[in-house]
């Protein structure tokens, strides 16, 4: 593997993000490798300790670095570029999170070479109403049930009685659910109308399930596909809101190997499809399954780095698997490299994030980081290697900074080697104990 990884030492790459925790996982392995982030958090210094590259514009101007809450606005700071231009011993390659318009003027502008495909084609595939009518075209029979229209154009009998109660609505583009809405009366739906009635929007039937959510990567033409994860989410200890992601835990329990192998085999036309458009590098899909009768639907593809790939590199490299974010590196680099990835269905790893206020008070108050055992006896060790947890070990993150007002923002998180469900919506007792 380290031969391989080789082929991008001498590049230098820089992640864009408020958020650090997003661009974790090659730091320690690509000598030229920079995180640039807006917000302080208490993984910083231990990243650092640990030979990581990071400017966080907080430590630089305080809390008016609050307001650059997206990577164009931080990637257009004149600190940025300067430090952008000081620690580029080449051309500075860029990777971010999400995709963006701004990103990519900013790109072509200040002459830097964007490792992430361009916003229109992300857009392709991650705009949920997009992606809808392309799962009705190509996979109809792993479609919800649902229709598209403008809100205030949409009759709510006629689609409680097509639909059933309650039924979901969503908008093109969100975050962790933050614009899924859950319609269980007609006064649910008049309020939604009368806020965004020139809206259009995806409705679908409710499907009482589970979500099981995996990575891939498009690279020299090939599909590499992760092993599945199930999705954290219903979980009131958690967040109260319905429909909210709390998390993921590989392995994904509950699934047959049938169930398996139909992810597998969609996720890859999938991946071809989306090839064949110019898409290249990481990818995500989103399965809800259908708790009744096992159904498999394909509900959304994150087109891009996903919320797990900090985390998720870390487990691979621990199993010494060439990870999937390499390839997507040298899908854009153009490297020529070896092109085969299997996962062995031992893998093993979870994260927990924490949305609820009363549960998070409970959790280690005082504490911004640590190492702990699971009888919540916290160890000395103060460095960050999840790879390196042993199953009787987690690490908690505490979010110190929080940019923006809402009840869904993470407050803190769990992370370990171990899993954490006890079924498809409840915690493990080792869990609960440590807030109860």
């Amino acid at each position: 593997m380290n031969k391989v990884m080789d082929n991008l030492t001498k590049e230098s790459i820089f992640y864009i993000t408020p958020d650090v925790k997003r661009g974790i996982g090659l730091e320690g392995i690509l000598p030229n490798y920079h995180i640039i982030c807006t917000y302080f958090d208490p993984l910083i210094p231990i990243l650092r300790n640990q030979g990581a590259n990071i400017f966080c514009l907080n430590e630089k101007i305080g809390q008016k670095a609050m307001s650059f809450n997206n990577s164009g606005r931080l990637l257009d700071d004149v600190l940025v570029k300067d430090y952008i231009c000081r620690n580029s011993k080449r051309t500075p390659h860029l990777l971010v999170f999400k995709p963006s318009i701004k990103i990519d003027l900013l790109c072509q502008k200040e002459g830097y070479v964007s490792l992430v495909n361009r916003a229109e084609l992300n857009d392709q595939f991650e705009d949920k109403i997009n992606f809808f009518c392309l799962v009705k075209k190509y996979f109809p029979e792993f479609q919800i049930p649902g229709t598209v229209g403008i809100l205030e154009k949409l009759k709510f009998d006629a689609l409680a009685k097509q639909l059933g109660l309650p039924f979901v609505i969503q908008f093109s583009h969100g975050w962790a659910g933050k614009t899924t809405f859950f319609i269980t009366d007609k006064r649910d739906f008049i309020q939604l109308v009368s806020r965004f009635p020139k809206t259009t929007v995806k409705v679908n039937k409710y499907i009482d399930g589970f979500t099981i959510l995996n990575n891939a990567c498009i690279c020299d033409g090939q599909v590499l596909i992760s092993p599945s994860a199930i999705q954290i989410s219903n979980i009131a200890e958690l967040l109260e809101k319905p429909g909210v992601t709390c998390g993921r835990q590989w392995p994904a329990r509950y699934l047959t190997d049938s169930q398996q192998e139909i992810i597998s085999k969609i996720t890859k036309k999938v991946g071809i499809i989306m090839h064949q458009t110019g898409f290249k590098g990481f990818f995500g899909l989103d399965f809800l399954i259908d708790k009744r009768n096992g159904h498999i639907f394909l509900s959304e593809n994150n087109a891009r780095f996903t919320a797990s790939t900090p985390f998720y590199t870390k487990l691979e490299l621990e199993y010494s698997f060439l990870p999937l974010i390499y390839y997507h590196l040298a899908a854009f680099l153009g490297k020529k490299i070896p092109v085969s990835y299997e996962v062995e269905s031992s893998f093993v790893g979870s994260q927990i994030i924490f949305r609820n206020p009363k549960i998070d008070a409970k959790l280690f108050p005082n504490i911004n980081y640590g190492v702990f055992q699971k009888n919540g006896k916290q160890l000395l060790e103060s460095n960050y290697y999840p790879q390196n947890l042993t199953k009787e070990e987690f690490i908690f993150i505490r979010r110190t900074q929080k940019s923006t007002k809402g009840e869904d923002l993470e407050l803190s998180r769990i992370e370990c080697r171990g899993e954490v469900l006890k079924s498809e919506n409840k915690l493990k007792n080792w869990i609960v104990n440590l807030f109860s």
